[in-house]
């Protein structure tokens, strides 16, 4: 990818343009969303260190696969895999199952157990369980809050949503909704969740998978998103709308990458239950 094209001809009249490595513009983008394993990490490790000080939590080790925004735009999928296995989640499947036990279990506490649970565990007062749980995935809490905050850091330093790119938006309008028109679904704008909701309807169990039917639209979305080379215009746009602060902070924005895919890995072996919190150390 030649940035520098972009920027003398679409990055013209954008000053937060430049001319961005691609392996910054990678992880800048990959640092905008957080994998589902790294949140059921968290709470999984979080359940374990409610049961050291005396909690009886209930733990699930399954991970929720719900869809997730691409930088900050929703309805993108990143991957065939990711359209296969998670489809439209929000609009179809009933997400409400999800951490119904805990709630209940928390519901059941006295009113004593629920001051000290929330002291100890979920409140707001640092170090509880939570703080503890990033620190064992991303060496500390102060480093977790680092990486988490990446998202909120685009948002803040870009001139504009990439959404709001005419390239973006050309690729959108003049290829991906025709192409999905011609596949028989007539989505507007990146939308397809919307029609899923209505054709299928919140048919799934909060963490069920897709039926063939909604699978199949979802990879033909994806498809669609692929052909109009959808997720390397949107960097193209991010790059537009933020590169001087991302050149400006390319060692940052590398490290806490790796940050990033460290944590991805202890997540892994926390849900496959090679680590644990009582083992952190």
């Amino acid at each position: 990818m030649v940035v520098a094209v972009s920027v003398g001809g679409c990055g013209a009249g954008h000053p937060n343009a430049a001319d961005v490595p691609d392996a910054v513009t990678s992880a800048t983008a990959d640092l905008t969303a957080v994998d589902m394993e790294i949140m059921q990490a968290q709470e999984i490790l979080a359940g374990q260190c409610a049961r050291s000080k005396g909690f009886a939590v209930p733990i699930d080790y399954t991970v929720l696969a719900v869809s997730q925004s691409y930088i900050d735009i929703g309805g993108v999928f990143r991957s065939r895999e990711e359209a296969e296995t998670v489809g439209y989640s929000t609009q179809t499947a009933d997400l409400q199952g999800h951490g119904a036990a805990l709630r209940a279990y928390e519901d059941s506490l006295s009113d004593a157990e629920k001051t000290r649970y929330e002291q100890e565990v979920s409140g707001f007062d640092s170090p509880n369980c939570y703080t503890q749980a990033n620190a064992v995935l991303f060496g500390s809490s102060e480093e977790a809050d680092e990486v988490l905050n990446t998202f909120n850091d685009v948002l803040r330093e870009q001139s504009s949503s990439a959404i709001e790119d005419s390239d973006v938006q050309a690729a959108i309008k003049d290829e991906y909704m025709p192409c999905m028109k011609k596949a028989g679904y007539d989505v507007h704008g990146l939308h397809g969740g919307e029609l899923a909701g209505k054709k299928f309807g919140r048919y799934r169990e909060w963490n069920e998978p897709p039926n063939d039917e909604e699978k199949a639209m979802a990879v033909q979305d994806y498809q669609c998103q692929a052909d109009a080379n959808l997720m390397q215009r949107i960097n193209n746009a991010l790059e537009r709308n933020a590169g001087t602060w991302m050149v400006a902070n390319e060692a940052m924005l590398l490290e806490r990458h790796e940050k990033l895919q460290q944590a991805r890995e202890i997540a892994n072996e926390v849900i496959a239950g090679k680590r644990s919190y009582e083992a952190r150390d």
